[in-house]
């Protein structure tokens, strides 16, 4: 009997890449060891044949697709299409003539969109594009955008406690999120619902522990709490860095948010208190 095949690890995730192709369109999640496919759509008819109110609802169907993912995982959108084909360009206009909250930088869900050309047709095209040092570039470029911004959201949680608070160990985050359970089937819905969980490419790669940090990443990902791996070599990963490498960090609105917010912290004075005594 012959070994099992093993899949190689993925690692986490970049980016998501969509391809125009003359009758269909496909998706693909890019991580930082490998490419997956996503989804494949078949299309009615070619692009270049259809008529206004067809392009409408083809675009709006992409952006029904994009909506969750740009909500609960990903920002980093890669546009391709073959050389000289418009499709990427029509569909970054509709963006801005019907949905501009997806162009604008301060919406909380708000994208980054990179259009480029080249051949993305089936997976080992896709993963040969790819491995381009121009399209990692770009890769790289568009992530230090979001990274920005999600810092940005950061910095004012820390200069402004009343309204949130951060967590900066894996314990403390562990104790957050594993409070409603760790088994999806038997979630319980948090009291306080972190923004993200914010974590440098370093640490991950220094945790002694691997196998405990990918369960609190796939927990948080079941309860579709957003996590991001962070470059230690940007200005968003080296400020990361100096808060430790791992961030949890939330917003409280309400009075019950900040009440649940305080027990948390005295619960975890009184266990600090506990094990001095």
């Amino acid at each position: 009997m012959g070994k099992k095949k093993t899949r190689g690890k993925r690692g986490y995730p970049l980016a998501l890449l969509i391809g125009f192709l003359p009758m269909h369109l496909v998706y693909y999640n890019i991580f930082s060891e490998r490419v997956e496919l996503r989804k494949k759509r078949k299309l009615p008819r070619k692009f270049d044949n259809m008529d206004k109110k067809q392009k409408y609802a083809f675009f709006e169907e992409i952006v029904s697709e994009l909506r969750p993912i740009l909500q609960n995982e990903l920002k980093n959108v890669l546009l391709v299409t073959k050389p000289k084909k418009k499709e990427a360009q029509e569909f970054l206009n509709h963006l801005q003539q019907h949905h501009r909250w997806i162009l604008n930088p301060d919406h909380h869900n708000a994208a980054t969109f990179s259009h480029l050309t080249g051949d993305v047709s089936d997976l080992e095209n896709a993963s040969i594009f790819l491995q381009s040092s121009e399209i990692q570039k770009k890769i790289g470029q568009a992530n230090e955008i979001e990274s920005n911004r999600i810092m940005k959201t950061l910095e004012q949680r820390l200069n402004d406690p009343d309204q949130g608070f951060t967590l900066h160990t894996l314990k403390e985050i562990e104790d957050l999120i594993y409070a409603g359970g760790t088994r999806k089937k038997k979630f319980k819905k948090l009291a306080l619902n972190p923004e993200y969980i914010l974590i440098t490419d370093q640490y991950l790669e220094n945790q002694s522990n691997k196998n405990r940090l990918h369960r609190l990443l796939q927990i948080a990902q079941n309860r579709q709490i957003r996590t991001r791996i962070i470059d230690s070599g940007t200005n968003a990963g080296s400020r990361l860095s100096n808060l430790g490498g791992i961030v949890c960090f939330l917003k409280m609105t309400s009075n019950y948010e900040k009440q649940k917010g305080e027990e948390f912290f005295d619960k975890k004075e009184e266990k600090a208190s506990g094990k001095k005594t």
